[in-house]
């Protein structure tokens, strides 16, 4: 179940068909889909649609069920739907012009020495940092692609910076000297995620919020030196909620993270009792430890650069009323 109502979402197909009618963009699925998220992505942009969790990577699959961009010709829009569609082609630009600035910016004045098969992750952390509105999964995968497989050493080090390009490089910066604390309180969200199968809405920047706490709460534990001031944990808490669309897989989790898995269903329970809503029976016995697969939960195992299998059933859950606390 997704934020889309039956009326928005016929909408935005039709949206979708003036985009491709107008565009182009329809040669394969994953051109439709990066498509269709960035449609979710202006109308939220808008506020005219809320998503919560992975929601809008729900949303684009509903969008492109039973699409078929060979009938775009039978198709009629509405002036309305078509302004939609050109607000989503100004906003891919748009979204495509700040990560390469960025990346550039990022190179000249932090890493002139940067390999270039840490491109593709530079990009990755870049995207939530330019763009506060929710960026689709396939839209993502896309612009980091894209972007990456253009990439031109010699533009990066002649391009004139904008103060802002160099403001979000600084952010970047930031992020960097974390990365130790990110990946273990990634690590966390998804042993959490494999053990108790948290529904799509309830994996927001709330859930992430969460582990980040235990992970504080047990850096002697983890032997993490462990000093985040408010932008850092605000930026964290970004960069790990949009990476959690791109997961790769992992081995099987330590006792401690398992343990912080634990913490954050413990937190989740609290906030369900708080609220009168009721604990999900599929909730396995305390600290169980099914092996994780390194899976999405939006289904297949998904790596930058390696091709995404296809979606599980998982992907299907009905979103239940209530979230984690903070979401």
């Amino acid at each position: 179940m997704t934020a889309l109502t039956p009326k928005t979402a016929q909408s935005l197909r039709q949206a979708l068909y003036a985009y491709i009618d107008q565009y182009g963009g329809g040669e394969s699925i994953p051109q439709v889909r990066a498509i269709a998220g960035s449609l979710l992505s202006v109308r939220a942009k808008a506020g005219a649609i809320v998503f919560k969790g992975l929601e809008m990577d729900a949303g684009v699959d509903e969008l492109v069920v039973d699409f078929d961009p060979s009938r775009v010709a039978e198709q009629a829009w509405t002036e309305g739907e078509q302004a939609i569609a050109t607000q989503a082609k100004h906003w891919r630009e748009a979204l495509e012009v700040k990560a390469r600035a960025t990346l550039d910016a990022y190179i000249q004045t932090h890493v002139p020495n940067l390999e270039t098969p840490q491109i593709q992750a530079l990009i990755t952390t870049i995207l939530p940092i330019v763009e506060d509105v929710q960026i689709s999964r396939d839209e993502a995968k896309r612009l980091i692609h894209l972007i990456s497989d253009e990439f031109d050493w010699q533009t990066a080090a002649q391009r004139i910076l904008d103060p802002k390009w160099v403001a979000f490089a600084n952010q970047v910066a930031q992020v960097a000297r974390n990365q130790a604390v990110e990946a273990t309180v990634q690590d966390t969200v998804r042993a959490y995620m494999v053990t108790f199968k948290p529904t799509l809405v309830e994996i927001g920047e709330g859930l992430v919020e969460t582990a980040l706490s235990a992970v504080i709460n047990n850096k002697a534990k983890l032997g993490l030196d462990l000093a985040l001031d408010p932008e850092s944990q605000r930026l964290m808490v970004k960069q790990i909620s949009f990476k959690l669309k791109l997961m790769e897989a992992s081995a099987s989790p330590s006792k401690t993270i398992l343990e912080m898995a634990q913490q954050i269903h413990d937190e989740v329970a609290r906030y369900r009792a708080a609220q009168g809503i009721d604990t999900p029976t599929y909730i396995p016995p305390l600290l169980q430890k099914d092996e994780p697969t390194g899976n999405s939960v939006l289904g297949g195992e998904i790596s930058i650069g390696v091709e995404v299998h296809p979606r599980s059933d998982s992907a299907k859950n009905p979103a239940e009323e209530g979230t984690p606390p903070k979401n």
